[in-house]
């Protein structure tokens, strides 16, 4: 482990001596707007992780520039509450196209400082014509709507322009 640990710290401070020149990052695509629905939060007690609080995803709907549809009152967020007091929502639930194809999604996250939820997104379906979502990386920023319901805008990553990397100068 020791040998690991010095192979990589030396590359590090090699690649930082030898000027390598800050990558393009990637861009980001809007992919849609939620608004979702939810039922009455139950509790599964606190384990070993924090408190376990379920709330139910009852519906909503979604749109974006590629795809928009409904919310399906199929799933839920399984949010855990730490022992610093953040909330991590961690959720598994479906959406119906308004064409209708289906698409399963799972996020998770943690809760910022200023109020927001930063999302990571991973999509599931077998639509031919929604496949690409298969491959995306997504990223949200969740916010409290009402008392029943929460937004979140999602938008997935893209290649940098060019497809530009870095390189040692």
């Amino acid at each position: 482990m020791l040998k690991f640990f010095v192979s990589t710290s030396l590359v590090l401070l090699a690649s930082t001596v030898t000027g390598l020149a800050a990558p393009t990052p990637p861009g980001l695509e809007f992919l849609y707007s939620l608004n979702c629905t939810l039922g009455e939060i139950f509790t599964t007690g606190v384990g070993p992780y924090g408190e376990v609080r379920v709330i139910p995803i009852t519906g909503g709907y979604f749109e974006g520039p590629k795809m928009k549809g409904d919310v399906l009152n199929l799933g839920a967020d399984w949010n855990y509450l730490d022992n610093h007091g953040t909330t991590h929502p961690d959720t598994r639930y479906s959406l119906r196209t308004d064409d209708g194809e289906n698409i399963y999604i799972k996020t998770a996250g943690s809760a910022q400082s200023d109020g927001l939820t930063h999302l990571r997104g991973i999509y599931e379906t077998g639509s031919e014509k929604y496949f690409w979502l298969n491959y995306v990386t997504a990223v949200g920023i969740l916010r409290s709507g009402a008392a029943s319901n929460v937004l979140i805008d999602m938008w997935y990553l893209t290649s940098p322009p060019n497809g530009t990397v870095a390189v040692r100068e």
